[in-house]
């Protein structure tokens, strides 16, 4: 078995945008992160939700991402808290340098807050990878009451 077994049949996710190649593992592409990108994120967003199939999300830290994407994300999370809460069992950003990971969590839970979405900031992909089975087995009422931000 591998992780196309494991996809939903109806997976049509942007590949430029996401990878979804170790699904439930959903990697946002570092080089997709571009001022704008925004609204794609939030429209392949709703289809990766629509799924209705518990995933985990993960994305490196992009110091040069716009306040205007970083707001629209924020915000699109907050409106579809409840739809993103049920299959979103956390969002894992990458931020490999230890002296920048404090002000990235709280930069992520700034950005993140209200969204009930269970997010971590980890050092590499590897962490990020042993990390997504723990956090794909809490169910979304867990994820709602224990949603925050935590360092690795």
């Amino acid at each position: 078995m591998n992780a196309a077994d494991l996809a939903p049949k109806s997976f049509e996710l942007d590949e430029r945008l996401f990878d979804a190649s170790r699904f439930p593992l959903v990697r946002l592409r570092p080089r997709a992160v571009k001022p704008g990108y925004a609204f794609a994120w939030t429209a392949q967003m709703r289809r990766l939700v629509s799924l209705a199939t518990p995933f985990v999300l993960v994305a490196e830290h992009d110091a040069n991402e716009t306040a205007d994407d970083a707001r629209l994300r924020g915000a699109w999370m907050r409106m579809h808290r409840a739809m993103l809460v049920s299959y979103c069992r956390g969002l894992i950003l990458i931020e490999p340098r230890i002296e920048a990971r404090a002000s990235t969590r709280e930069s992520l839970r700034a950005m993140t807050e209200g969204s009930g979405v269970r997010t971590v900031v980890v050092s590499s992909i590897r962490v990020a990878g042993e990390l997504a089975p723990v956090l794909l087995k809490h169910t979304a009422s867990e994820s709602r009451a224990a949603a925050r931000t935590q360092a690795f």
